[in-house]
């Protein structure tokens, strides 16, 4: 058995410090902005605090702080809105067992499982789908022959280390990479991940070998320039709840959708129109037991693990919500899965770490079917998927979802509305100077609202607007009975 990354964080304490202590601090304007104002960090920082960084989605400070006492003369500041307490975390064994390379085809077992075997055959295999990993380390992805194949094709659109503030996410921890491998693991006749056509952006967001309070805010960072880049779906391996006694702990009430920053950090980034899948925890059989942060939230999509006879696995963490609703939301193969190993022979390895990134290859492959459907109609179709939808529970969640019933799902939602005979994407995408449009029908007045949540209406020529004028970021683009289109002006 290796010792694997699973990070976890405790619980925002009262304003006491013993030693030096981190803390968000949250301004007034709760609007997400281009950037924190400036003056607002150069008082604080006046303050005897040290800022570490700041976050636009929440409009936050990240500081570092010797005494609490410090933080009373800030929450006077009229600009302050509130102030919590950041979190420390401990490497925790996670149950992952690795064992001699696997005999052919065992590989099929895990895919089969959720029907993606009959999926990919019909040319869905997350071609054109942007997917953000989020983990300690993607230890040789740049050498791994598995991943010849995604480096060939120019598969791995960026990297990005948040914890030694560079772009070499290869010579750190081996964890990410056995995660990419399970949807981007290629080896003929022997292994085929999820989606092995989906591109990624991978980002280390995590630090193995010692205690941190950075990588929490380390994990809002990699969302926000994830984003920036335009992905469709982050998955995380990762979870959060209990740690270091001295350090204060979650407790199972906070695991309400609301009450982490984390949680709060997907959820911002599913309205933004990334989907979010995450690994439900490996507490099953811990005094923890319940799932972990984010998986909480509300539209996290939340990922417990199987065995091959579609048998919960022990370890698997259970639900539901601490405000009663179901979770895990659905359930893949995390016990003795075809995984990559660091010397490019295929092993076994057991953990919610690996059925969550299978799924997030099942949720490429069905956004690759349906690029213009909401994540909401998607993350809905799936959870009516499982085979327990009816009869929900505690261990299962709605049970292992099966992707040609989600597309039929989905396919029959939109039967029902006229957006099925309509098509609405917008191209290039990304896009420098004009944008145009693919259609069906007419298309009248286009409404767009950039990520600060201004709306424009720009004057459409020929089924195509000028977005020279317009500032460089993300832009949703609305118009009646069509769904939102996402796209980023360069």
């Amino acid at each position: 058995m290796r010792l694997l990354l699973i990070l976890l964080f405790t619980i925002f304490n009262s304003l006491k410090v013993s030693a030096q202590t981190n803390y968000w601090i949250f301004f007034k304007n709760s609007t997400p902005v281009q950037s924190v104002n400036p003056s607002y960090l150069k008082k604080i920082a006046s303050k005897n605090v040290k800022v570490i960084g700041t976050s636009k989605w929440f409009n936050a400070a990240y500081v570092s702080v010797n005494d609490s006492k410090h933080l009373k003369k800030i929450e006077k500041l009229s600009f302050v809105k509130n102030i919590e307490q950041s979190r420390k975390y401990k490497v925790q064994k996670l149950d992952i067992q690795l064992f001699d390379s696997l005999k052919y085809g065992q590989a099929n077992v895990q895919l089969n499982m959720l029907g993606l075997q009959n999926y990919h055959r019909k040319g869905y295999t997350g071609k054109g789908v942007k997917i953000g990993l989020f983990d300690g380390g993607f230890y040789n992805v740049n050498s791994i022959i598995a991943f010849d194949s995604l480096r060939k094709r120019k598969g791995i659109l960026a990297t990005r280390d948040f914890y030694d503030n560079n772009s070499n996410v290869y010579d750190d921890n081996e964890h990410g990479m056995y995660v990419l491998s399970l949807i981007s693991g290629y080896v003929k006749d022997s292994m085929f991940g999820s989606a092995p056509d989906a591109n990624f952006v991978l980002a280390r967001t995590e630090f193995v070998a010692t205690e941190k309070h950075i990588e929490e805010f380390n994990w809002v960072r990699a969302l926000e320039w994830a984003d920036s880049i335009g992905v469709d779906i982050i998955h995380s391996s990762l979870g959060y709840s209990k740690f270091d006694t001295l350090e204060g702990n979650y407790t199972y009430k906070d695991m309400d959708g609301q009450s982490t920053i984390i949680t709060r950090a997907a959820e911002m980034a599913f309205s933004r129109g990334i989907f979010i899948t995450n690994s439900a925890g490996n507490e099953g059989q811990n005094s923890w037991h319940f799932i972990t942060a984010p998986c909480d939230g509300k539209n996290v999509l939340c990922v417990g693990a199987v065995d091959s006879f579609r048998h919960h696995a022990k370890f698997s963490s259970y639900g539901p919500s601490s405000d009663g609703r179901v979770k895990p939301d659905v359930m893949a193969m995390g016990k003795n899965v075809t995984i990559i190993g660091t010397n490019n022979i295929m092993r076994r390895g057991s953990g919610t770490s690996f059925s969550g990134p299978i799924m997030a290859g099942f949720v490429a492959c069905l956004k690759q079917a349906f690029p213009n459907v909401s994540n909401s109609i998607l993350l809905d179709a799936i959870r009516k998927s499982g085979h327990l939808y009816k009869t929900p529970n505690d261990s299962m969640g709605f049970g292992i979802p099966n992707i040609n019933r989600a597309d039929s799902l989905v396919r029959v939602k939109l039967s029902t509305t006229s957006i099925s005979k309509q098509k609405f994407k917008a191209f290039p995408n990304p896009c420098h100077s004009v944008l145009y449009f693919e259609k069906t029908i007419s298309l009248n007045n286009i409404e767009m609202t950039d990520i600060l949540g201004k709306t424009y209406f720009p004057v459409l020529n020929n089924n195509s607007i000028d977005m020279t004028g317009f500032k460089p970021g993300i832009y949703f683009l609305k118009l009646e009975n069509f769904e939102v289109e996402r796209v980023m002006k360069i």
